[in-house]
């Protein structure tokens, strides 16, 4: 009974999740608003899809497509007017753009667009709705919606210049009039709303010139207000007269980027923002005056103030940005709003002619008190141009605002639901810390052997977790600056220090496994590397704190670097010998002339290496002390490693002190040279034994010859019965070795 039950549910579950895709399948890929562009120009394609057959329009030309999609494929015809040609679209993989050619290979290009209403309440009704239309929609096509032009020539009457002019040409002079217009500065609100004239005219003064564009607007058979189109006589003077504080050109179409009045920091902010997924965030972030934020606060939070204020313009609505003044020789700082919870002011940097205008430090502390003064308000008439991005803080706030409206109550700069959320975090990320760091605490201690970490360790390592995963969160829950000023170094110490202590444990359990390693084999990894190494990562751990810490107080790293360099001069004047000794521990790192366990001679010392650290070097001598030699002088000094000996040699010299002939001495070499190739520690093939000189103490017999061993201890055994059989060889031979021995056969005196 149960199982038919549960078949259901998942089938139901399983239509309802593929509900969403019939239904695109049903819309198909081509289907939506599209931004288009072509040579010179472009426009908004939407389009239609019903099975394999598409239709679409784009009104700024009038046109239309008709067409079939084969997949990722789009082949048919446009249309304007009389004019007819074919087009070929291919969608990318991404289901977004499209790249194609229309008529003899000329490109045609889009883009999926969101298809959202360019603007509201734009209409024709009175002159100043008019005026307004034609001056919203300039400048959405401008900052990127082409199709907009055609609300900017809806709102024109070309009546001046001929009713025959095509479609481009409307085109061309709706664009001409609005660039000129675009270099004057002006307020909606000085038009006239009513009036029972059939013609108004208007005159737009430039900043900080007598320049003037006169306007005319009428009223058509249709009862509805258009701005006539002036003469091309008239236009050339307007021309003439705005571009001569210019220097007779328009601006570049980038220029604005440079921030030289009120407008242009404008214009750069909502563009910015319009295009905050892509280049667009770093152009609106330094419209923002963020010198008062501490550095370390910076970037979260002028994000986090830039949707604030983009949020806060679209909800004071803006009515063209050439209400704003473009004239920055008046320094003045230009108020844009101005309410009891805040302004919003833009003023330049400095006193400088060229110094660039910013939104002020001011409008940055009371952005989010100006958002939430002006948040309830209807929707605008006309808003600034361009979209307002997507933000994790703002969805999470708004979710809440239709749940629980009412923890978006303030307690000082905080609302209830940020206090809340901001302890959910924290408990969250301790608990998570806490478990994290004992199993982690159990592994290393296995590693190790069980060797304890301590509660040092886990503590610390609960903290490195819980606050790496917490710091994933201020952004979502937009804490203000008021609280992160405070929070942020906080936590971020905090952090720094576990990190470090942790980074300390792990480079202690790498020591104990690398000396595990060294002492497995002693002559492939011994010690000296490893020292070295650990040494010089726990002064990187050090360095690197202290280089966070500077950070997360907001001090300048730079300045700090800059005073460790020079402090850095003094400490290595002052500090020369110890620097010595640490660079020939690394001399002896790179050039390894011993090795742990080797017998070296340098000077008076000899002995065996027992270790080497960063200052000196640990030599146990023969006589079972140990002597301490610095790394510098001993990297300096000629060395000789008795360790690493291929071969040991054997030289001395046997003297003979009775018995000696000529048959015996010869006997006995002879005997000393079987003796020798008899024995596979030798190496026969480099023996030389013979007579090395008469004296009145004896004859001495030489022996220089090579044993194969690889230790003391093997020498000495070696050299020891060799020895021996020599005494014994000689007493065979009738010879008496050494002075003062009894020759063979004599017995000693007795008492």
């Amino acid at each position: 009974m149960r199982v038919p039950g549960l078949r259901r549910i998942l089938s139901a579950i399983g239509l309802l999740l593929m509900l969403p895709l019939a239904a695109a399948a049903a819309e198909g890929p081509w289907a939506g608003a599209w931004t288009t562009s072509w040579r010179d120009d472009g426009d908004q394609l939407t389009l239609e899809q019903q099975g394999e057959r598409v239709t679409g329009s784009y009104p700024l030309y009038g046109g239309r497509i008709e067409a079939v999609a084969e997949g990722r494929t789009l082949r048919g015809t446009w249309t304007e007017g009389t004019q007819r040609g074919q087009f070929i679209f291919v969608m990318d993989r991404d289901g977004n753009s499209f790249s194609g050619r229309y008529d003899e290979g000329e490109w045609w290009t889009g883009a999926r667009h969101d298809g959202s209403p360019m603007t509201t309440g734009l209409n024709l009704t009175t002159p100043r709705d008019a005026f307004r239309q034609f001056i919203v929609s300039g400048n959405l096509a401008r900052g990127g919606r082409p199709d907009a032009w055609a609300l900017n020539i809806m709102a024109l009457d070309f009546s001046t210049d001929g009713q025959s002019l095509a479609r481009p040409d409307h085109l061309r002079l709706a664009q001409e009039l609005y660039a000129l217009a675009d270099l004057t500065t002006f307020r909606i609100s000085t038009i006239p709303r009513e009036t029972d004239a059939n013609e108004v005219t208007i005159t737009l003064a430039q900043s900080g010139s007598e320049a003037v564009l006169p306007l005319t607007l009428t009223r058509g058979a249709d009862q509805l207000w258009r701005i006539r189109m002036p003469t091309a006589e008239a236009r050339a003077a307007a021309r003439h007269q705005l571009l001569a504080q210019l220097g007779g050109r328009l601006p570049a179409a980038d220029a604005f980027r440079q921030m030289r009045n009120p407008r242009d920091t404008m214009r750069s902010f909502l563009e910015g923002m319009a295009d905050w997924d892509g280049t667009g965030q770093a152009l609106a972030l330094s419209t923002l005056d963020l010198s008062a934020i501490p550095e370390v606060l910076r970037d979260g939070q002028g994000r986090l103030i830039a949707h604030f204020l983009r949020r806060a313009l679209h909800q004071i609505g803006l009515v063209g940005l050439q209400s704003i003044p473009n004239d920055g020789t008046d320094r003045s700082p230009y108020v844009h709003f101005s309410h009891p919870a805040g302004r919003i002011v833009i003023a330049p940097l400095g006193p400088e002619a060229d110094a660039p205008w910013r939104f002020t430090t001011q409008t940055i502390r009371e952005a989010a008190q100006v958002f939430a003064a002006v948040e309830g308000l209807p929707p605008p008439i006309a808003a600034p141009p361009g979209l307002i991005p997507d933000s994790p803080y703002f969805r999470v706030r708004d979710w809440v605002k239709r749940q629980a409206p009412g923890l978006l109550n303030r307690l000082g700069h905080t609302e209830y639901w940020q206090i809340l959320a901001g302890l959910l975090v924290l408990s969250g990320a301790a608990l998570i810390g806490t478990i994290g760091a004992r199993l982690a605490r159990r592994g290393m201690d296995a590693l190790v052997g069980g060797a304890e970490s301590g509660a040092s360790f886990t503590w610390a390592l609960g903290i490195v977790i819980g606050l790496s995963l917490a710091g994933a969160f201020p952004g979502m829950i937009g804490m203000p600056e008021e609280v992160r000023r405070f929070s942020l170094p906080f936590f971020g110490i905090c952090l720094t220090v576990a990190v470090c202590v942790v980074l300390w444990r792990i480079l202690g359990v790498a020591g104990i496994i690398l000396a595990r390693i060294s002492t497995r084999s002693a002559t492939a990894a011994d010690d000296i590397l490893f020292t070295l190494m650990l040494a010089t990562a726990r002064l990187g751990v050090v360095t690197m704190s202290f280089l966070s810490l500077a950070h997360f107080l907001s001090l300048p790293t730079g300045g700090i670097l800059a005073g460790l360099g020079i402090g850095g001069l003094a400490f290595a004047f002052a500090s020369r010998e110890t620097l010595s000794n640490v660079f020939g521990a690394g001399i002896l790192v790179t050039d390894r002339p011993f090795q742990r366990g080797d017998w070296i001679a340098s000077g008076e010392i000899e002995g065996a290496v027992e270790h080497v650290g960063i200052r000196s070097t640990r030599v146990r001598t023969a006589q079972d002390s140990v002597m301490v030699i610095p790394n510098g002088k001993l990297s300096d000094s000629t060395i000789n490693n008795l360790g690493s000996r291929r071969l040991r040699l054997l030289k001395t010299t046997l003297p003979v002190t009775a018995g000696a002939s000529p048959e015996a001495l010869e006997g006995f070499t002879q005997a000393l040279r079987q003796r020798i190739a008899e024995d596979g520690a030798f190496v026969a093939e480099r023996t030389d034994i013979g007579l090395s000189g008469i004296t009145e103490a004896g004859i001495g017999v030489d022996v220089i010859t090579y044993m194969k061993v690889s230790t003391t201890a093997a020498e000495r055994a070696v050299r020891h019965a060799f020895l021996l059989d020599a005494v014994h060889l000689a007493g065979a031979c009738g010879l008496t070795l050494g002075s003062g021995m009894l020759p063979p056969g004599t017995v000693p005196p007795m008492g």
